[in-house]
């Protein structure tokens, strides 16, 4: 898994996945949002910093505000993420809301995910308001999702990637820990489109590093895959994985360094072309395309690509170009 700076990463890689993925953000958050808008709204990521009034502010740095245009209407979801309970701020986020509503003049609905933090926790401030001579001032509260207080189980088999991510975060009992892990995994060979030009990758590592695993749970989860005879899943995770430094038969809860160069980007290119003008890519396929390490060879398979008639041809191309591919 690749190394991870303490703390201040945990952001990045919440904002990374909710920035890709902001429908999904949105939705899992807000289920019944899916009931307002007829169809998915056009979202896109705006400015994380508001402009200041004057260079002496304060800076304001929150979590991704996604503008959703939706027929005539707009909204901003602003989706922020909160490792640590303890540093978070209603009154910062509160300010942060105003000057959104007040430069994009359109309304602003907070939503804040908490992984760590239990729903009952004191450090959590839900609304904020004041009042006086029974008229009320100021009122300001913000959506939570409580990531410890949603049974796993309820998400196992969720069309949505981000509630399948963060399945690691979710409450279950120990004995459930494979089923869990194998649902997540899963959903990112499902769920995460390449073609969309996300890396599967990425996400794997997301899943494995927040998982923590042990070298023996690792095993045993391989033992688990083995006997529902589903190791296929097993290599075609091993083989995106092992370019981003995972030695199969070795597994220390890390993944070293992250390998991004031309081999990687020949492959992902395969496989969109083969997507786009085949469709679905038989998983035997893509395994083989991804355990590929040698660039000049894929980069082959590239140029003789208006050559492929069909899956077979490609096999039989890949078996020849390809000395690791097995029939």
């Amino acid at each position: 898994m690749a190394a991870f700076d303490p703390e201040q990463s945990h952001d990045q890689n919440f904002k990374t996945i909710f920035v890709e993925n902001p429908w999904a953000a949105i939705t899992f958050a807000l289920p019944k949002s899916v009931n307002f808008f007829r169809h998915e709204p056009e979202i896109e990521a705006i400015r994380e910093e508001t402009i200041k009034t004057y260079f002496s502010d304060s800076y304001r740095r929150m979590d991704v505000p996604l503008l959703a245009k939706y027929e005539q209407l707009a909204f901003i979801f602003l989706v922020e993420h909160q490792h640590d309970a303890h540093k978070f701020s209603i009154h910062h986020l509160a300010r942060y809301v105003s000057h959104l509503e007040e430069q994009y003049e359109c309304d602003v609905i907070p939503i804040v995910y908490f992984p760590n933090a239990p729903v009952a926790s004191k450090t959590v401030r839900r609304e904020t308001k004041s009042s006086f001579m029974g008229k009320r001032y100021h009122y300001f509260t913000y959506e939570t999702v409580f990531l410890r207080a949603l049974p796993a189980k309820k998400y196992l088999n969720s069309a949505n990637i981000v509630a399948r991510l963060l399945l690691p975060f979710m409450h279950y009992s120990r004995r459930d820990w494979i089923e869990v892990l194998d649902s997540a995994l899963k959903g990112v060979l499902d769920l995460v489109d390449p073609v969309r030009g996300l890396r599967r990758s990425k996400y794997l590592d997301f899943v494995l590093h927040y998982f923590n695993l042990e070298a023996s749970q690792w095993e045993t989860f391989r033992a688990y895959k083995h006997g529902r005879k589903e190791d296929q899943e097993v290599e075609m995770i091993t083989s995106i994985l092992k370019k981003q430094g995972w030695e199969e038969g070795k597994f220390e809860g890390k993944l070293e360094g992250r390998l991004e160069g031309r081999l990687e980007a020949e492959r992902d290119m395969l496989l969109v072309l083969l997507s786009k003008r085949f469709g679905a890519i038989p998983p035997d396929v893509e395994a083989a395309i991804r355990s590929s390490n040698d660039v000049e060879r894929i980069h082959d398979v590239l140029v003789r690509f208006l050559e492929i008639k069909d899956w077979q041809e490609l096999r039989e191309l890949l078996n020849e170009n390809h000395d690791q591919v097995d029939e």
